[in-house]
Order: C-alpha cells, then structure tokens, then sequence
C-alpha cells in the first residue's frame, strides 16, 4: 500500500528547494503567485496544492513533478548536470546526516557570498 502524500510533505520540499537555491522566499511566493497564506493553508493541511502551481514549481526549480509531490528519485532534467551528478553520489537529501546537510547548506552560503562579492 502506498503512503498518502501530505500537502505538508510537499511545502517542506518547496522550503527546501527555496532555500537551496538562496531565493527569498516572499520573491519566490509572489512570482508564482501564490500567497503566504495559501502556503501556511498547505503546511498546516487545511488545503492542498493545485497541480496548475506545483507543475510551475517543479517547471521553475527544474526538478520532476514526481519529486516534488513524492519526494522519490529526484532525476535531474536535461541541462541539470549538477543535479545528476548530486543524484548519482547522494541520492536523496534526506539519506544524508545532520552534519552532511549542515556543510551543504554552508557550503551554498558561502557560495551565494562570493557570487554577490562578484557583483559588487
């Protein structure tokens, strides 16, 4: 039997991918056009996602749909060099430490910090 998939499953994965990719999460909210409130709905289970905004989502941070709702085998779409790679040495975020993630998530601070010293 398969497990039912939560809405709040599904906003941890969008967390995530905010996150990972170093986006404010109200930019991200209004491009996509959906509210914090409608996000707060979706975390809390009083509503779920339409299929209309998760396709946009998984459209935007170029990851399968069967990701984002599932969590399952994140393949990476084509010019996700990156992506596969990561697939292929790590699998899912979710099978590494604590401590693994944390050097990830510095790691991607640090390389959001040098980027915007390029910029300036």
């Amino acid at each position: 039997m398969e497990k039912f998939v939560s809405s709040k499953e599904i906003v941890e994965r969008i967390e995530y991918l905010i996150e990972a990719n170093n986006i404010p999460k109200s930019d991200f909210l209004k491009e996509m056009g959906i509210s914090s409130g409608n996000m707060g709905d979706w975390k809390s289970e009083r509503s779920t996602p339409n299929i209309h905004k998760l396709v946009r989502v998984a459209e935007y941070f170029k990851v399968t749909l069967d990701w984002l709702v599932t969590g399952k085998d994140r393949p990476a779409k084509e010019g996700d060099s990156l992506g596969a790679k990561l697939q292929s040495v790590v699998g899912s975020v979710h099978e590494l430490s604590e401590d693994e993630q944390a050097f990830i998530r510095e790691y991607i601070e640090f390389t959001a910090y040098r980027k915007q010293g390029k910029r300036e």
